[in-house]
């Protein structure tokens, strides 16, 4: 079994719609799938054509309920398995519930994996978690249960502070847990027409390097028709060009996952709590200021920010409101011709 999650703390970049399309393309290739709505808003479950009907069905809220009330689980009664090769659990607004119960409880974070260990999800080829637009809970459990992370982005500067968090929590979840789940990101609702779309795109690219897929879902109306009818696309209108983009970008996401890359994701920090603003410059992004080299500035009043770095070495440094500073934890330096030193970084 594989368990692809989708996430991403920012609201209104797609995840549902990839979550619900990705399901029905795996499923549409004779894979045996399972949608996992872990959306306390309920997105998957009312684009699956079930709003009328999920406050009357078991959730994946008893996923949750089932630990604090030490109770067995119900699988039939769970799992909604009314369309070929797609199976479901739904979601309801009582998930909100299963934060305040067990957020603070040690090990829950890994309630949703525990639970796909059993034996009854062994039918299943893959697993795509629809989760909330935080990283909470909910969240971590579908983080925690995931072989693969997609992050959709749309086309937003917003969508890079995503990038940041999603890399963050990943490296707290491998230091509790020792898993490492890959991280890729997709360009959703995107309009090729637009000369804005194109730049977001470049500077996607230069950040995130080949973890960014190549296949793009465009922004469609066949779409959010699909989702207002309760069907996928290849329900609603499987020969349109957004069935294609789906196709094109389950069959990569497959292809990606089961690869080795030659690039890592290189982690910038600096403290600086008074700053404004953080970026990191280098020869990795040609030293182009963009809100894409853009640092996010945490609680303990340090920055951080991911980079895609392949096999190299680099100069850099950090652009600080306007004054250039070298890497304060980095000891390695080399002159450079304004008479000043960059950090360098080796990877």
């Amino acid at each position: 079994m594989k368990v692809i999650s989708i996430a991403n703390q920012k609201g209104g970049c797609g995840k549902t719609t990839l979550a619900v399309n990705i399901a029905a393309t795996l499923s549409n290739l004779g894979n045996e799938t399972l949608l996992i709505d872990l959306d306390p808003q309920a997105h998957a479950t009312f684009a699956l054509g079930l709003s009328g009907k999920s406050s009357e069905h078991k959730t994946s809220y008893d996923i949750f309920r089932s630990r604090f009330n030490k109770a067995d689980i119900d699988f039939d009664g769970l799992v909604i398995s009314d369309r070929e090769k797609l199976s479901f659990i739904p979601a309801n607004m009582m998930l909100s519930a299963a934060e305040i119960n067990l957020g603070g409880i040690d090990g829950a974070a890994a309630i949703l994996s525990q639970t796909l260990a059993h034996p009854y999800f062994e039918k299943y080829a893959y697993v795509v978690i629809d989760s909330p637009p935080s990283f909470g809970f909910l969240t971590l459990n579908s983080m925690y249960a995931a072989d693969v992370i997609l992050v959709p982005m749309d086309l937003s500067y917003f969508a890079f502070n995503g990038i940041n968090g999603v890399y963050r929590v990943a490296s707290l979840l491998n230091r509790e847990t020792g898993r490492s789940p890959s991280i890729f990101f997709a360009m959703n609702l995107f309009d090729s027409r637009s000369n804005f779309a194109r730049k977001i795109e470049k500077d996607a690219r230069s950040k995130l390097g080949e973890y960014l897929l190549s296949t793009k879902i465009r922004s469609s109306v066949r779409l959010r028709e699909a989702a207002s009818e309760g069907k996928t696309i290849f329900e609603y209108a499987d020969e349109s060009p957004s069935a294609s983009d789906f196709i094109n970008l389950t069959c990569e996401i497959l292809v990606a996952e089961s690869k080795k890359t030659n690039a890592i994701m290189k982690e910038f920090m600096l403290h600086a709590p008074e700053a404004g603003a953080v970026y990191v410059l280098g020869d990795f992004n040609n030293w182009q200021k963009t809100e894409a080299n853009r640092l996010t500035k945490l609680e303990n009043g340090h920055w951080s920010g991911h980079v895609t770095l392949r096999r190299g070495k680099y100069r850099y440094k950090f652009l600080v409101d306007d004054e250039w500073i070298h890497d304060p934890e980095n000891r390695k330096v080399s002159a450079n011709g304004y008479g000043t030193h960059d950090s360098i970084v080796k990877v």
